[in-house]
């Protein structure tokens, strides 16, 4: 059994780090800079970032890739390459003891009829920075502050599509709903159906 899935199996309370680019900020990273391509140029402050976590008593560390989609990176960008970079800083930094989460954050682009893209364009987006989540050693990959369920589905058919790994799942909320009108119910249930092992509201 993969040791995330078994960390989500047991009774244990599991800790997670804090925000990321907090951390890079203290340690260079410029207002309005991706935090993604810093930690190429930067290995050293990501995975000092991540020990400090560590130090701190977190089970497990995300990755530095939350914006490492084609829709958040420059034209050009090797997204698979980027994301596997910073999942392997990441697990030089966890070791075999600390659990690594790939980060993935929302792309802020809309599936038709709300937005341009199609679904399947979506996905084989997602699909980009999964393969390198997966290739990098994540344990599980963790979607966070989704706002838009479709969105969110996208990215889970990526995960299924792409590897095997845990998945988990965040969603935003502004009172009763998401930002694009998605109660904590629906998007719960949603999740359920499509295999997600964790959410989070």
């Amino acid at each position: 059994m993969n040791r995330a899935r078994k960390a989500l199996a047991s009774s244990e309370i599991l800790i997670f780090d804090g925000a990321t680019g907090t951390l890079l900020q203290q340690r260079g990273l410029p207002p309005g800079q991706s935090p993604e391509l810093f930690g190429l140029d930067n290995p050293d402050a990501v995975r000092t970032s991540h020990l400090d976590y560590i130090r701190a008593g977190a089970g497990a560390v995300t990755s530095n890739t939350f914006g490492g989609s084609r829709f958040k990176l420059p034209p050009g960008t090797d997204v698979t390459a980027l994301n596997r970079r910073m999942v392997e800083i990441a697990r030089e930094a966890a070791g075999d003891d600390v659990l690594v989460a790939g980060s993935i954050g929302p792309t802020g682009k809309f599936v038709q009829p709300m937005g341009p893209l199609t679904l399947r364009e979506l996905v084989d987006a997602f699909a980009e920075q999964v393969r390198g989540l997966a290739q990098g050693g994540a344990d599980l990959l963790i979607a966070e502050t989704h706002f838009d369920l479709a969105e969110a589905r996208a990215m889970v058919l990526a995960c299924h599509e792409t590897c095997d790994l845990p998945v988990a799942v965040s969603m935003t909320f502004e009172g009763q709903a998401s930002l694009t009108g998605t109660t904590p119910l629906v998007f719960a249930d949603t999740m359920r159906n499509l295999g997600v092992d964790l959410i989070g509201v």
